[in-house]
């Protein structure tokens, strides 16, 4: 028999707008996620475990320990056992696939490699919105202790907050961003892109073009006759205006694999 998509979630829409907004959709962060699936599989003693947030379309995994059974970074959305784990922010626990009246026509099911057992823990925010899951894989039939549920339905919980933490911490920069961008806009419109990324570094206490920096040496926002280029006084009160201290702009760095300015201009318009 086919396989058969699962019902939508009544929020759906608001949903999959979290998950477009949670930012890690084909951001590869194994060696961040990857514990929660070490940890899912001592919890529950299972030899398979993954964890992936679900859009509209597919499951994007952030980390995953298949057995080097399957190497995919995302699977459609309409093939996953997960999309059945997005109506109910409770543990969807099947103890023999095999048996299950919709999930046994799963080709992971029916074909190698043939699982049978499958727990999913939701990732559920805190206004109930449930992002994707962590789940565990058996090739017996299992049953799982309530100690075991309970320690699983927590570290999906942890995972959540780290997942909800980068995303208020991405909002954050991207508004002090957007906020630095509007000042330059408005005072200094000839500032080139590329100066106001200069500027950026400077602040990270990160090498810089200092080419780039002269106009805003004229300025008087930065100083170019050290060795290194250092903000003026003027300069590092905008630093403090904007909130961008080097700790600030390195995580922004670290959250962002490149950082646009002119896409920060567009979002001024």
């Amino acid at each position: 028999m086919v396989y058969e998509a699962a019902p939508l979630p009544i929020n759906e829409a608001a949903r999959n707008a979290r998950v477009h907004r949670s930012g890690v959709m084909d951001v590869h962060q194994e060696e961040r996620y990857g514990l929660y699936v070490e940890l899912a599989k001592m919890i529950t003693d299972c030899p398979v475990a993954y964890t992936g947030l679900l859009d509209e379309d597919r499951q994007f995994f952030l980390a995953k320990d298949f057995g080097g059974l399957i190497d995919a970074d995302e699977v459609p959305r309409n093939l996953t056992l997960c999309q059945y784990a997005l109506g109910s922010t409770d543990p969807t626990i099947v103890q023999d696939l095999r048996k299950h009246p919709k999930l046994k026509h799963n080709p992971l099911v029916t074909d190698p490699p043939n699982w049978v057992f499958w727990g999913a823990y939701p990732l559920v925010t805190d206004d109930g919105l449930v992002l994707g899951t962590l789940c565990t894989v058996d090739y017996q039939p299992r049953t799982m202790s309530p100690e075991q549920v309970k320690g699983m339905e927590k570290l999906a919980g942890n995972m959540t907050l780290l997942i909800t933490l980068q995303m208020q911490e991405r909002d954050a920069i991207t508004e002090r961003m957007a906020k630095l961008a509007g000042y330059f806009r408005k005072s200094l419109p000839e500032t080139s892109p590329a100066a106001i990324e200069a500027f950026l570094n400077v602040c990270g206490g990160i090498p810089t073009d200092t080419e780039a920096l002269k106009d805003l040496e004229a300025n008087g926002l930065v100083d170019l006759t050290g060795s290194v280029p250092d903000l003026t006084a003027s300069g590092r009160e905008l630093q403090a205006e904007h909130g961008l201290n080097a700790a600030t702009y390195r995580r922004t760095i670290s959250a962002s694999s490149s950082l646009n300015v002119e896409d920060l201009f567009a979002m001024m318009d």
